[in-house]
């Protein structure tokens, strides 16, 4: 009894969908392009993220000690940055080695060379490369330097510029988010008036139906349950259109952004499929929940059951 009750309300569903197909259609856009813009954010935030990882590991603070200063110094100042809670790693190179990278750098300079060789002393002191945990802490960790008891141990400090390219990246990718984040909104509050309207002829134009459905002693579940699932049917076939449209795209644009940030681990495709259920899945999950809302206000409005 179950399993034919479950086949009428799905017949039900599936001809009512097709009897509306043109409303059908336009619903399914409305929420195809809300799904699309959802994961626009998502292939966003992916490349954001890749980029801001692979900036951050390239970025670092340099502080370079004077040459008078010595090692047993230089290891003590490592030490104390050690202990703070902003810092994830430190790099040592030791006066000897800072030389030897100096002229490893100019070994096209002869002038240069020569001029280092005839100095009676390494001209150069140690250097510590200090990494942060986080690309905002890096003001903090020089603030620390300058406000500690080595200050005077420094010659100077050197920030890499990344930092103003990641606020870049991180503005743009916010303004990009906030109007995608608009439009989002907009098509989903569009597909949900256009499933309430799509449901409401639907009942229109099965008054005659339901009114036999009553005579025969059909009950109020049996009757609504065809209208939520037809709101289900617009939900899953945009989601599913959403798929097959995404991946092509990637697959068009994941070359030009390999091309374009050269050095970072960036596989658009990898993520999506290595979170495919649970992007899509969700996805599917909170549409077709949207669409039963808006179904279900409409049968309670419209449908006197």
């Amino acid at each position: 009894m179950f399993i034919l009750s479950s086949y009428r309300i799905f017949k039900f569903a599936w001809e009512s969908f097709w009897r509306n197909i043109w409303l059908s259609i336009v619903t399914i856009t409305v929420i195809l392009l809300a799904l699309i813009s959802i994961n626009f954010l998502y292939a966003l935030n992916v490349v954001t993220d890749s980029i801001i990882t692979t900036v951050k590991d390239r970025i670092s603070v340099s502080v370079f000690f004077m040459p008078e200063i010595v090692e047993a110094d230089v290891l003590e100042v490592k030490t104390y940055l050690d202990t703070l809670s902003q810092v994830e790693s430190i790099e040592y190179i030791s006066a000897k080695q800072a030389l030897d990278n100096f002229i490893a750098l100019h070994q096209d300079d002869p002038k240069l060379l020569e001029s280092i060789s005839e100095l009676d002393k390494n001209p150069l002191g140690a250097t510590l490369n200090v990494k942060a945990v986080k690309l905002s802490e890096y003001p903090s960790i020089l603030e620390i330097l300058d406000n500690s008891k080595y200050k005077n141990l420094i010659l100077s400090k050197n920030f890499d510029d990344h930092k103003d390219y990641i606020d870049r990246i991180n503005q743009v990718s916010n303004n990009i988010q906030q109007i995608g984040f608009a439009f989002t909104i907009m098509f989903i509050f569009i597909s949900f008036l256009i499933v309430f309207n799509t449901i409401r002829i639907a009942i229109y134009t099965h008054r005659n139906e339901i009114g036999i459905m009553k005579l025969v002693g059909a009950t109020n579940n049996f009757i609504r349950s065809p209208f939520l699932l037809e709101a289900v049917f617009d939900g899953i076939i945009a989601a599913v259109l959403s798929i097959a449209l995404l991946y092509p795209i990637l697959s068009f644009i994941q070359p030009y952004l390999t091309a374009t940030f050269i050095g970072s681990n960036l596989d658009i495709i990898g993520y999506f499929n290595l979170n495919f259920w649970k992007i899509f899945g969700l996805e599917i999950l909170a549409i077709s929940l949207l669409n039963i809302i808006g179904a279900g206000i409409a049968i309670r409005k419209y449908l006197d059951v």
